[in-house]
């Protein structure tokens, strides 16, 4: 929910500042869940599939190992009256074999509902994770990634999964879209981010957390 404000401090600074001294800070509600994990994740699809319907976003992508999730947020997505492109992303074919692959009964469901998938090594591993498992040490991309997860594992994986879509061209560059990463399994983060490739990632632009775990 977006409300707006006319805080003292900043109507104080503005005053005598010309055109938009009086200009009205906008402000919004972020939702925090209880805990990280799939327990949240109707709570958290909610609420990004509101915010999705607020914004006029064209694109959504999620992270689904399994496609559930990516269906789950295509059906939150319509129920809220939204026509964002879902973009599920699960996971490359060696994590695949761990953790499970896409599976056709969600995938058909999900594409029936516009929503597309894609796959492919992660974003803050691939060679990083090959070079640390051979020599050791800190990667750069590896602390990149350690860095986001104080923020949460949810909010690592939604920033990674912008990057594999926009690099596969899934997801067009720079225009707003809904990000969504989970602990495992489900969705718990939701982020509004302005996308970009890999190659330039300090280019990406987080516009707005759209809910998070605050416990966990």
């Amino acid at each position: 929910m977006t409300t707006w404000a006319r805080p003292t401090l900043r109507n104080l600074y503005n005053r005598g500042q010309g055109k938009g001294a009086d200009r009205a800070m906008k402000t919004k509600t972020i939702a925090y869940l209880d805990k990280p994990g799939i327990a949240e994740c109707p709570k958290c699809l909610a609420a990004a599939a509101q915010r999705t319907a607020e914004l006029k976003l064209a694109h959504a992508v999620v992270a689904t190992g399994s496609g559930r999730t990516a269906l789950e947020l295509a059906r939150a997505l319509r129920k809220a009256g939204s026509r964002a492109r879902v973009i599920g992303v699960g996971y490359s074919a060696e994590y695949a074999a761990k953790w499970g692959a896409l599976l056709p009964r969600f995938t058909r469901e999900a594409e029936k509902l516009g929503a597309v998938f894609i796959t492919g090594g992660h974003a803050m591993g691939g060679l990083a994770g090959a070079v640390e498992k051979r020599f050791g040490g800190a990667t750069p991309s590896k602390t990149i990634a350690n860095t986001y997860y104080t923020l949460g594992q949810g909010f690592k994986v939604a920033v990674e999964v912008a990057l594999m879509a926009a690099d596969q061209g899934a997801l067009p560059l720079k225009k707003e879209a809904l990000a969504l990463g989970g602990s495992a399994s489900g969705a718990d983060t939701a982020l509004i981010l302005a996308p970009v490739c890999s190659s330039a990632f300090f280019d990406l632009r987080i516009r707005e957390v759209v809910c998070m775990p605050r416990g966990g």
